[in-house]
């Protein structure tokens, strides 16, 4: 699945599945410019480590890699994104709309205000991004738009917001997807199962334990597995899958 020499942007890339997929297509020669809120990747449980996302790639794989200061949910940030990208490297080919938060609870313990900083983020922070990388990818000879869905997309929990930011992004990849055809751009969505990452951490350890169980497979997922789903549909391989979602979750949904 050759890739190298490409451009990609993946927003969140800072940790957790984030940073498993900008791994994954460093290894394949991709250049990668890591948006996140902060640089330093967060520590806990299954996330302990220190290096800076963008010195990994550029360390293990000998490929250009930048942070850029980036909260999605605001549209001047998401600008800059776009424009310091093209700025650096003349091209943009790969968009993984990743960064996403949680705030648990049903709706008698979330605010308002609560509700719609999830969707900022997690839905019209990949709406934005796309808008305003669309116009570059779509002159590339191979532009993909990938967006980190969740199992919860079809079924609840992790939250009211959650889990209607995460639905409303598989509709919008299918909208996108019709969007871009012309240009041969592909939008696809990879939804995730219970992942080693620091929002797992808000679940405390027997609930962690529970959603083990409950993966047929038998093991939490690692940030690297969802990282392969996206490097194929990142790749030449790909290029007649279009508007597509796919599970990587271990089995989860599938005894639900």
């Amino acid at each position: 699945m050759p890739l190298e020499g490409r451009t990609a942007i993946v927003t969140g890339g800072a940790s957790g599945i984030g940073r498993g997929i900008a791994d994954k297509l460093a290894g394949a020669g991709v250049n990668v410019i890591v948006a996140d809120v902060c640089r330093e990747p967060k520590r806990g449980m299954y996330s302990d480590l220190n290096q800076p996302t963008d010195k990994l790639l550029e360390s293990a794989h000998g490929v250009e890699s930048h942070y850029i200061k980036t909260d999605v949910s605001v549209e001047s940030e998401i600008i800059d994104l776009i424009s310091s990208t093209m700025n650096h490297f003349d091209r943009l080919d790969i968009l993984i709309n990743n960064a996403g938060i949680q705030i648990p609870g049903g709706s008698q313990d979330i605010t308002v205000e609560e509700f719609n900083k999830v969707l900022g983020v997690n839905l019209t922070g990949a709406f934005m991004t796309a808008k305003y990388a669309l116009p570059y990818l779509n002159e590339s000879s191979a532009g993909r738009i990938v967006n980190i869905s969740s199992v919860n997309a079809y079924f609840g929990a992790g939250g009211a917001p959650y889990a209607a930011s995460k639905a409303a992004l598989v509709n919008l990849t299918r909208e996108l997807a019709l969007e871009a055809a012309d240009a041969g751009t592909t939008v696809n969505a990879v939804l995730p199962g219970v992942v080693k990452t620091s929002m797992q951490e808000l679940n405390d350890e027997s609930t962690q334990l529970r959603e083990e169980e409950k993966t047929p497979l038998s093991r939490l997922g690692e940030p690297e597995d969802v990282g392969n789903a996206v490097r194929f549909f990142c790749s030449d391989g790909a290029s007649w899958i279009t508007g597509a979602e796919l599970l990587v979750d271990g089995g989860y949904s599938a005894g639900r």
